[in-house]
């Protein structure tokens, strides 16, 4: 098994940097009207009113989450305007520099604009997650402990 050593995050840091995250999310999709159609951006609007309200950790909003990003997906493949292809290093040795020509998307300024909005809600999630997993595992820890 391979360990990584990172600066971990306590509890309540990580639930403060999810609370955080939804609103700033709450905001940037708002600013941006997600969705393609009113009813989209509706939908979005109710789904992220919890997390303006500070209130990330409701089981009963995975599904509403899930479909958030398939609406992001989706208003995000509306906005590819074009296509380049671009070189990317794919790894550096003695023999110099290896990589892949790749088509990108070219997006419009509101195609930027829900890029961020994706990485947002993806460390949203993630941070998230990572509470929810912390709270179980110390859930587990005093059952174990009280037996």
């Amino acid at each position: 098994m391979k360990r990584t050593k990172t600066m971990e995050l306590s509890l309540d840091e990580l639930a403060a940097e999810a609370i955080r995250l939804g609103r700033e999310l709450e905001r940037a999709a708002h600013a941006a009207s997600l969705g393609r159609s009113s009813r989209e951006v509706g939908y979005a609007s109710r789904t992220l009113r919890r997390l303006a309200e500070r209130d990330p950790f409701d089981p009963h909003d995975d599904v509403s989450l899930t479909s958030l990003e398939a609406i992001m997906q989706a208003d995000l493949k509306s906005e590819v305007r074009g296509c380049e292809r671009r070189f990317v290093e794919t790894r550096y040795d003695n023999l110099g520099q290896h990589g892949e020509v790749r088509d990108c998307p070219i997006y419009s300024e509101r195609g930027e604009e829900l890029l961020a909005i994706q990485r947002i809600f993806a460390r949203f999630m993630d941070v998230r997650a990572a509470t929810l997993d912390r709270i179980a595992a110390e859930r587990a820890v005093t059952r174990l402990l009280a037996k």
